[in-house]
């Protein structure tokens, strides 16, 4: 297996370690994260490794894109001349038929039928590169013409992922807000790598997420990272989890038995004492009133990692909480963390546990055993959004399910003033 790099070390990171040579990647976009930028810079870096390249266009004028090269200073033009790269103009004819400067035009791309004759085309221009090749393609506006053809398309689209994957890795863009959920799910099952770019507002400030949901590589990042784009391009925020790095190698014991973790003092103790706490209270008052008391324990500790994040981090919202939650649980021994589902606009955060201490220690008991971890969960939550977040335990292994999995839900129109301010309600 060869892996080829993005150009972008923290992105690399995320991925796992890079790109497969042959991979089709699938970028999901949406309106202000400026992700048409983020494949352009991603194939100046190939080219000049040594690829040859190709930009297939249905969505913005190709003077765009040629303005975007210049501005980021990269060299569009002797790529041209020396023949590692070429623009296939989709977008000129979408309304009607204009004039164009560019040598690759696409005569009716509103055609699925033409579409899929001009993309055996392209195999025919690129078959010619004696080096690997790294395409992009923006397609978004293919879903224009929708209706009866979805089908068709989504089908012209998984067979031009096929046959491009011969020549190497290609991008292909799409902006979701122009596509329906069936075929979201359909193509994110169809390509090995999918990354979502986001954009929230938050306190009146506009922040750009990037995540890696989908990813061949065993060690790839599955969390929200914040990004920006500079003078020099895309730039990713990983310097938190350059942090928790540290953290793990800067764990220590300094004197009189104290162990520090994130400025607070932690204790080394067996993983089967955290689900005694839930036992000896079920024993003593049964298994709801154990369940309520154990979860409301679990929402002081969500309460005090949530004022380590913000004091120590800077964390000031509930997108870069996120990350911080997950790691620190993990880091803390209480399970694999993985945020399943993030939609702040349906006011939902779904998280995956596997291997959680509290809940393996009780085997076959048909109930729910994971209060301290869900109260942990929901801490965070108010701490972030207010008093209307919830956790709900949907999944527990002690009934049989494959993980145990948590619910965090909150009113997506939630008061801002009281987004990272503890709350005076006494559980």
């Amino acid at each position: 297996m060869v892996l080829i790099g993005s150009g972008l070390r923290d992105l690399d990171l995320l991925l796992g370690g890079g790109f497969i040579r042959d991979s089709p990647v699938l970028l999901l976009t949406e309106t202000g994260t400026m992700g048409e930028l983020l494949p352009l810079q991603i194939i100046n870096h190939r080219v000049q490794e040594g690829d040859y390249g190709f930009i297939l266009d249905l969505d913005f004028p190709p003077v765009r894109i040629r303005e975007w090269f210049k501005f980021f200073n990269w060299d569009l033009e002797r790529f041209e001349r020396d023949g590692r790269l070429f623009i296939v103009d989709g977008f000129t004819n979408l309304y009607g038929k204009l004039p164009t400067d560019e040598t690759h035009v696409i005569e009716n791309p509103r055609d699925i039928v033409h579409l899929d004759a001009y993309f055996y085309d392209l195999r025919v221009l690129i078959e010619k590169f004696e080096k690997e090749v790294f395409g992009v393609l923006y397609l978004s506006n293919m879903f224009l013409t929708k209706g009866r053809h979805l089908d068709k398309i989504i089908n012209l689209i998984y067979k031009t992922r096929i046959a491009l994957s011969q020549y190497g890795a290609s991008i292909f863009v799409f902006d979701r807000g122009m596509m329906d959920r069936t075929a979201l799910n359909t193509l994110e099952h169809a390509f090995d790598y999918v990354i979502e770019l986001r954009v929230v507002e938050h306190e009146k400030r506009f922040q750009k997420y990037l995540r890696v949901t989908k990813s061949p590589l065993i060690n790839y990042v599955d969390n929200l990272v914040p990004y920006e784009v500079v003078p020099s391009g895309v730039l990713l925020r990983t310097e938190l989890f350059r942090e928790f790095d540290s953290i793990k190698h800067t764990t220590k014991m300094p004197e009189d038995g104290v162990i520090d973790f994130m400025d607070i003092r932690a204790a080394g103790i067996p993983a089967e004492v955290i689900p005694l706490i839930f036992k000896t209270l079920m024993d003593k008052y049964g298994y709801e009133t154990g369940y309520r008391l154990t979860h409301a324990i679990g929402k002081e500790v969500g309460r005090l990692l949530a004022r380590k994040f913000k004091d120590k981090f800077k964390v000031f919202s509930i997108e870069e909480s996120v990350p911080f939650f997950t790691k620190t649980a993990t880091l803390m021994g209480m399970g694999e963390f993985t945020v399943k589902e993030y939609d702040e606009e349906k006011g939902i955060i779904k998280f995956q546990v596997t291997n959680s201490p509290e809940c393996a220690f009780f085997k076959d008991t048909a109930k729910k055993t994971g209060p301290l971890i869900g109260g942990a969960i929901e801490g965070v939550g108010e701490f972030y959004l207010g008093l209307g977040a919830r956790c709900e335990e949907v999944k527990c292994v002690s009934k049989g399910d494959d993980c145990c999995e948590y619910v965090l839900t909150f009113s997506p129109k939630r008061n801002k003033e009281s987004v990272g301010r503890e709350s005076s309600v006494k559980t």
